[in-house]
C-alpha cells in the first residue's frame, strides 16, 4: 500500500517538476536583415514553455547602450508558440553600420535566461542579431 501511495504521489509531482524548468531561446531573427534609416523592421524571439513562463524580453544597441534606451517585446497571443515581437521603424539618426541587438529575456521568477555562449555578454546574454543600416 506504501508503494502504492509512494508511486501516486510520485506521478503527481512530474509535472510539476517538468513546468518548473526555465524556458530555453529556440531563435532569434530580424527582418529584414539589412534596412535603411526609415524602414520597418520586425524582430522576433521565440522560445521553448509557454508565454506565462516568461516575464519580459528586452534589447539594447551594444554599441551605444547608453544612447539608446532599452526596448521591450510584446508577446503574440499564440497560445502553440512562446514568440515575442517588436516591429518598429529605424532610426532616422541613426549611422549607416552594423550593429550588435543584445536580446535579455526574463522569467517569471525575474531570472536572465542565458544561452549557452553568451555567458560572459554583459547587455543582454539571451541572444545577439546582427543588424546593419545602410543609406
Amino acid at each position: 500500500m506504501k508503494k502504492l501511495i509512494f508511486i501516486a504521489v510520485l506521478i503527481m509531482f512530474i509535472p510539476l517538476v517538468l513546468s518548473a524548468k526555465q524556458p530555453k531561446l529556440k531563435s532569434a531573427t530580424i527582418e529584414p536583415k539589412v534596412a535603411a534609416t526609415g524602414d520597418t523592421v520586425t524582430i522576433m524571439v521565440e522560445f521553448t514553455g509557454k508565454v506565462k513562463d516568461i516575464k519580459e524580453v528586452s534589447f539594447i544597441i551594444r554599441e551605444y547602450p547608453y544612447d539608446y534606451p532599452r526596448t521591450y517585446f510584446v508577446s503574440l497571443k499564440d497560445k502553440k508558440k512562446n514568440i515575442w515581437v517588436l516591429e518598429g521603424p529605424v532610426p532616422w539618426d541613426a549611422y549607416a553600420q552594423s550593429y550588435h541587438l543584445d536580446i535579455r529575456a526574463l522569467d517569471k521568477k525575474g531570472k536572465e535566461i542565458v544561452t549557452k555562449g553568451l555567458e560572459k555578454q554583459s547587455t543582454g546574454r539571451t541572444a545577439t542579431i546582427e543588424f546593419k543600416v545602410k543609406y
